[in-house]
């Protein structure tokens, strides 16, 4: 029985989970959710993160299950209980810590709106330019940083993790704003690595069943998906 279950789809922040299990070398079960159709916001979805967002991971333990939504939150606890990539003494932890919000309270967000307002809709110009500007700001500071610095946080931590699937994915959008250095480098060397082998493989299944599950859904299911009507009560 594997010690964990991941609930996500092969989405960046889902990503990030499954490298940090591999890297920790820790077994887990896959479990797709559906979001084109839904099943983020079924009750029994709801009972692993009431805000109906993936990922979201259980840990089976005697005693009761373990419960954990948000991808930073699941990131730094899955270091702290393992015992790696979070840091080796309180001046690294907080290195880490600091990249990884780095990565959740800025990357994240602007290059997740990046994509959506370039590419999911055309009618928004004023938000496709806005976001393509903090992208673009972001990137530099990742390079400043990786020029300085073989990592993140100095070692390869779960800061590194974290963000690694977010530039894979930006790579078939603004493939052009990548071609700087050391992030080719950075990038280059955490994808060589066996343990981001083995969790792409296993996500880019997940991928295929998000594509089927968009040529699927109605188009209702995804105006409700891409936010441009509200979910029902």
């Amino acid at each position: 029985m594997a010690g964990y279950t991941l609930y996500g789809m092969g989405s960046p922040n889902v990503v990030k989970v499954a490298i940090a299990l591999e890297e920790l070398g820790q077994s887990y079960d896959l479990v797709h959710v559906n979001v084109f159709q839904g099943e983020q916001r079924e009750p029994w979805f709801l009972a692993l993160n009431p805000n109906g967002k993936v990922p979201a991971l259980v840990e089976s333990r005697e005693g009761g299950d373990s419960i954990l939504f948000e991808s930073g939150a699941i990131m730094d606890r899955l270091a702290m209980r393992h015992g790696a990539f979070g840091g080796a003494d309180a001046d690294g932890q907080a290195l880490v810590g600091q990249w990884l919000m780095f990565q959740m309270a800025n990357c994240g967000p602007v290059f997740g709106n990046a994509i959506h307002f370039t590419f999911a809709t055309q009618d928004n110009p004023y938000g496709a330019n806005r976001f393509q500007i903090e992208l673009r700001k972001l990137l530099k500071v990742i390079e400043q940083r990786l020029a300085a610095s073989d990592y993140l946080a100095r070692d390869y931590s779960i800061a590194d993790m974290a963000l690694w699937p977010w530039i894979r994915t930006l790579e078939m959008f603004f493939a052009d704003d990548l071609k700087t250095p050391a992030l080719r480098r950075w990038f280059a060397e955490i994808e060589a690595r066996p343990a981001v082998t083995s969790a792409i493989a296993r996500m880019d299944a997940i991928g295929k069943l998000d594509r089927q599950a968009r040529r699927e859904a109605s188009a209702e299911q995804l105006d409700r998906y891409f936010g441009r009507v509200a979910w029902p009560d």
